[in-house]
């Protein structure tokens, strides 16, 4: 199972209202955890000659221009580096580069090893949401370390109620320790959901269960369990966090597609970071490349 030890926190800034959120979050986390920020921001240059990756708009842009939107992003930046300062975060780091933003933001949390990345999301709805999806969900679907991925309707920073939902399939448990480390370090009691489509599932989803709600009680950490019945996974799961009142979802980013609604539509977990209202905690899969489950797994 994935264990989370928050020490370096990534938090990925494009100066939107939904980023307010996501410091919001982040100064309490760091806080609560003892952690370090890193804001970082990537601003966009023109394609190169060969048309695939971005360069440094120096090349392509006058001089004078480049530098007003160099010194604007310094300036933002800095800005809310104080803002975090007077909020009590005071382990701030800032770092700006040129480039596609998820891209780059992949780069810079794998070479420095961050523990998580905490981003904002806008949501977005329809075929746009299929075939090019958002920022946040490509860094989800692409990183190595976990994911905070926070709406603007978020109401709090604090974390009180975790909904933790697992199916029978592989991979689909190994958030269980993430969800128990962030219990631990808000508060919280986690609500453990098992959700079955097929009925010869059931008994053994139980037991899977009971198992999880043991490893939670061991660890000192409250929690609850109801294992349900469910076609439509993604609804299910974002009524269930509304009944408990969660404010925050621990979900597995296995995007592996297995049935045809999800071609459609996209995974489980791509619809759920783009429509909860809730944040959501994207945990990746230790997946073995050679034994590859081609299913809906989270």
């Amino acid at each position: 199972m994935n264990s989370l030890k928050i020490k370096k926190i990534l938090v990925p800034v494009d100066f939107s209202t939904t980023g307010e959120k996501v410091l919001d979050q982040a100064v309490l986390m760091a806080k609560k955890a003892n952690a370090e920020i890193t804001l970082y921001t990537v601003i966009e240059g023109p394609m190169s000659n060969n048309g695939n990756d971005y360069s440094k708009p120096s090349a392509y842009y006058k001089p004078v221009l480049n530098k007003m939107v160099m010194e604007w992003t310094k300036k933002q930046i800095k800005e809310l580096k104080n803002t975090l300062a007077k909020n009590g975060a005071l382990n701030v780091e800032t770092k700006i580069e040129y480039g596609i933003p998820y891209k780059k933001t992949l780069e810079f949390s794998k070479r420095n090893k961050f523990d998580i990345i905490l981003m904002g999301t806008h949501g977005i709805s329809g075929f746009r949401e299929y075939s090019i999806g958002s920022n946040t969900f490509k860094i989800v679907s692409e990183t190595e370390c976990p994911v905070l991925s926070v709406q603007k309707h978020t109401a709090t920073p604090d974390f009180k109620q975790i909904l933790l939902p697992f199916r029978d399939r592989p991979h689909s448990r190994e958030g269980v320790d993430s969800a128990i480390a962030m219990a631990k370090l808000y508060g919280a009691t986690v609500n453990i959901l098992g959700i079955y489509i097929d009925s010869s599932a059931l008994k053994k989803l139980k037991l899977e269960a009971e198992q999880i709600k043991g490893i939670c009680r061991k660890q000192g950490v409250q929690c609850t369990v109801e294992v349900i019945k469910g076609k439509y996974v993604s609804k299910l799961i974002l009524d269930y966090a509304k009944k408990k009142k969660a404010d925050l979802i621990v979900l597995m980013a296995d995007l592996d597609k297995f049935t045809i609604s999800e071609f459609i539509v996209g995974p489980v977990i791509q619809q759920i970071v783009n429509h909860s209202s809730i944040p959501i905690l994207s945990i990746p899969p230790l997946i073995n490349p050679k034994n590859i489950e081609y299913d809906n797994m989270f």
